[in-house]
C-alpha cells in the first residue's frame, strides 16, 4: 500500500498539527506512513508562538509565523518553492485545504515546477450563507468557483459538498468523496460502557469545537435558554475556544444561566467529556463532514444538529438524533425539549448511533488506501 514515489505538500490551517501528541498530529503521522514525503505548511501568526519547523520521520511540518495574513501567504509560497526545488521523477502534489487563499498560494508554488494541483474542500464553502459579505468575500467566492471548475482532482468530505460542486458544473468524475476519519476506538469504548437504560439523572448537553461565527453558538444558546426556564436540572457544557467566547460569556451572564451553562477549555480527551453527558449539540450554519458527530455517535450519545455535514448521510432524523433546519432557534429548542421530556428517546437514538458508528469505520489500512486513491483520480 505505501507509495514510495508520492511526495505530497499540504497547505492549510491545521494548527494543532504543530502540537506534539494532538489528534491532528497523529492523523498526519498516519498519512505520512503511506507517503514518500509529507510536507504540511500551516498558516500561523508570529504572536501564536508555534514552531516554525518540525520533523518526525518523513513528516515535515512548517508554521509561517508571520505578522499579517499577506505575510503568511508570502511565507507559504517561499516554503513551498524551497521544497519543490528538489528534483524527482514524478510530479509533486500540492494539496490545498480550500479553493481560496490556500489554492492561490498552491498555484504560485506550482508555477514553473513539476507539480500537480489538488484541492480539498472540508466545508460547504459555496453555501449561500458563506457567499454573503463584502466585495472582497464575493470576489473570493468567484475565484473559488473558477478554481473548482479548473481543477481535475478535488477531494471533498461529504456527498452534500460533492452535490454542491456538481451544481456549479464541476465534473462528478473529478470529485473524490472521503470523510476525515479519526480513530473511533476510545469513543466506541465509552459507548459500550454507557448504560442502555434511560438515565434518571438530569440531562446534560455538550458542544465541543471552535467558538467561531460559522458554528452559530448563539442559536444553541438561545434555544437552550428558552428550554432552561422550565428545566433547571438541564445543563450545557461548551468545550473549546475562539473569537466568540466573549459574546458567549455575556449571553450567559445576561440570562443568568451561570448555574446551567459551563465553559471549559479545549481538551484532546474529547471522549472523556462525552462520557459525562447525554446529548451532543451542533448548531452550525455549515459543516464539511462534521467528524465530531460521528465521534459523539460512537460514544453512545444522541445528537441534536442542524442540517449540515453528515446529517442525512450518517445522522438521520429521529434515528440517531434530531435534525433541525439551519438557523431556526425555535426548532432547535423544540428538539432539546423533546429529549428532556422523553428520556427514553435519548437511549433509543444513542443506541442506534453507537451501532451505526461501529459499522461505519473503515480499517486503518482501508482508509489509508482510500487516502492514496484520493490523489490519483
Amino acid at each position: 500500500m505505501p507509495s514510495p514515489s508520492l511526495k505530497l505538500i499540504a497547505i492549510g490551517y491545521a494548527k494543532r498539527a504543530l502540537e506534539a501528541g494532538s489528534r491532528e498530529r497523529l492523523r498526519m503521522g498516519q498519512y505520512a506512513s503511506v507517503l514518500s514525503e509529507y510536507h504540511v505548511i500551516v498558516f500561523t501568526r508570529e504572536s501564536e508562538k508555534l514552531p516554525a519547523f518540525q520533523q518526525d520521520g518523513n513528516l515535515f511540518l512548517y508554521g509561517t509565523n508571520a505578522k499579517t495574513r499577506i505575510g503568511m501567504m508570502i511565507e507559504v509560497v517561499k516554503i513551498g518553492r524551497r521544497i519543490t526545488k528538489q528534483k524527482q521523477a514524478t510530479p509533486w502534489i500540492v494539496s490545498c485545504q480550500d479553493p481560496f487563499e490556500t489554492s492561490l498560494v498552491g498555484r504560485l508554488i506550482s508555477c514553473g515546477r513539476k507539480a500537480v494541483n489538488h484541492v480539498q474542500i472540508h466545508g460547504d464553502v459555496f453555501n449561500p450563507i458563506c457567499s454573503e459579505g463584502n466585495f472582497f468575500q464575493k470576489l473570493r467566492v468567484m475565484y473559488g468557483r473558477y478554481v473548482v471548475r479548473h481543477t481535475a482532482n478535488i477531494r471533498v468530505v461529504s456527498e452534500r459538498i460533492k452535490n454542491s460542486l456538481v451544481a456549479l458544473e464541476v465534473k462528478a468524475s473529478n470529485i473524490f468523496v472521503l470523510p476525515i476519519q479519526a480513530d473511533l476506538e476510545e469513543f466506541l469504548v465509552v459507548g459500550r460502557e454507557r448504560p442502555a437504560a434511560a438515565s434518571a439523572q438530569p440531562t446534560h448537553f455538550l458542544y465541543v469545537g471552535r467558538f467561531s461565527p460559522e458554528k452559530n453558538l448563539s442559536l444553541l444558546l438561545e434555544a437552550f435558554s428558552q428550554v432552561a426556564v422550565n428545566h433547571k436540572e438541564a445543563t450545557l457544557t461548551l468545550a473549546g475556544d475562539g473569537p466568540e467566547k466573549n459574546n458567549i460569556v455575556k449571553f450567559i451572564e445576561s440570562h443568568q444561566l451561570q448555574a446551567q451553562i459551563k465553559i471549559t477549555d479545549w481538551t484532546n480527551d474529547v471522549a472523556g467529556l462525552m462520557r459525562e453527558v447525554d446529548v451532543f449539540c451542533l448548531s452550525s450554519n455549515h459543516e464539511g463532514w462534521g467528524m465530531v458527530l460521528v465521534e459523539a455517535a460512537a460514544a453512545g450519545l444522541a445528537v441534536v444538529t442542524t442540517n449540515v455535514g453528515c446529517a442525512g448521510e450518517f445522522i438521520e432524523n429521529n434515528q440517531q438524533g434530531l435534525v433541525v433546519p439551519v438557523g431556526q432557534a425555535a426548532a432547535y429548542a423544540a428538539a432539546i425539549q423533546t429529549y428532556l421530556t422523553t428520556p427514553e428517546l435519548i437511549s433509543k437514538h444513542a443506541q442506534n448511533a453507537h451501532q451505526k458508528a461501529k459499522s461505519f469505520s473503515l480499517s486503518k489500512d482501508e482508509y489509508l488506501q482510500r487516502f492514496l486513491d484520493s490523489y490519483t483520480l
